[in-house]
């Protein structure tokens, strides 16, 4: 994905617009994503980023927020009052009502007069490693936000799925929500109930190979190191491929090596492109025995969603056979 920086230079008097918001903006059920009056002030430690605190002298009742992270805070019953960055249209962008949320930036856009006039008391997003700004922000946007907003960091970086949800549940909590029963806690348990579900499969096919694979026209990346790969080989499964180099989580695979990596299974991203008619594609064991499930280290960090695709990916391993050698 090429990813370009454009900004709205029109910063028009952000101070001023936050200082006029009324009173009752920002409640619960107005659209916004407040609280109730008894909400604490916000304060929260994120995780990964030693030593930092924001502090709020009072409730946070208005979120801007990334889409992923905007997804992630849906499943809690929160809803921004404004979004940017990836993923609109994808699994992001479609795990929460966007009705009424004003979208301020897609891609790497980000406007900040828009950002602005929705008066935001905090922005969670992506961190980048200081987690003083979203991870693809330049130093001008980012000390752009930084004078009209708190920004709140989610660590992505070498994260399991585990650890997202961990670090969604506790700003929910910091901004006042029930993060242990209700609703979340059936979706927790349906995730959780996938996660058994993977194990047991895997256990009982613990002879299977399984390749994670992102297959372009040119060249192909596989993982067994990000964080989804880890939750996978920590269920059980064998996962097969080339070991990254340096600080990626990708390895490079011609298609020329790429029978060098027989699987019994193999996972197709949700990005692949262009793939399908490769005549090495068509090669591939798992693909002429119809083995094929799919995976995505992008999808939004929702327990339905990650239920939903576990629950697929047992269907896949459960009926698989045994067809390469070790």
């Amino acid at each position: 994905m090429r990813r370009r920086q454009l900004l709205a230079l029109s910063v028009l008097a952000p101070f001023a617009l936050v200082a006029c918001r009324g009173e009752g903006d920002g409640e619960a059920g107005s659209g916004a994503s407040g609280a109730a009056d008894s909400t604490p002030n916000f304060t929260y430690s994120p995780e990964g980023y030693d030593g930092l605190t924001i502090e709020l002298d009072r409730p946070a009742k208005r979120i801007a927020a990334d889409f992923y992270s905007a997804a992630g805070l849906a499943q809690y019953g929160i809803t921004p009052v404004a979004v940017f960055g990836f993923g609109q249209n994808e699994s992001p962008g479609k795990a929460f009502d966007q009705e009424g949320v004003e979208v301020v930036g897609t891609d790497m856009e980000l406007d900040i007069e828009a950002l602005a006039v929705a008066e935001p008391d905090i922005l969670v997003a992506y961190g980048n490693e200081a987690g003083d700004g979203w991870t693809w922000w330049d130093e001008k946007v980012k000390g752009q936000v930084s004078e009209l907003v708190p920004f709140v960091p989610v660590k992505l970086s070498g994260q399991s799925p585990d650890a997202m949800f961990a670090q969604y549940a506790a700003i929910a909590k910091a901004l006042g929500r029930d993060t242990e029963t209700g609703a979340i806690a059936d979706k927790r348990k349906a995730f959780d109930d996938a996660r058994a579900r993977i194990r047991a499969v895997a256990k009982k096919q613990d002879d299977l190979t399984v390749l994670l694979a992102n297959f372009t026209a040119e060249i192909n990346y596989t993982s067994n190191s990000l964080g989804i790969a880890e939750m996978l080989s920590e269920d059980g499964l064998t996962l097969v491929g080339p070991d990254a180099t340096g600080d990626s989580s990708w390895a490079e695979v011609s298609w020329e090596k790429m029978s060098d990596y027989p699987a019994d299974v193999v996972l197709v991203h949700d990005a692949s492109t262009d793939y399908e008619d490769n005549p090495v594609y068509k090669r591939l064991p798992a693909v002429e025995a119809g083995q094929l499930g799919t995976w995505d280290d992008k999808r939004a960090y929702t327990y339905d969603g990650y239920a939903k695709w576990l629950n697929e990916l047992a269907d896949v391993l459960d009926s698989a056979k045994k067809i390469v050698k070790n």
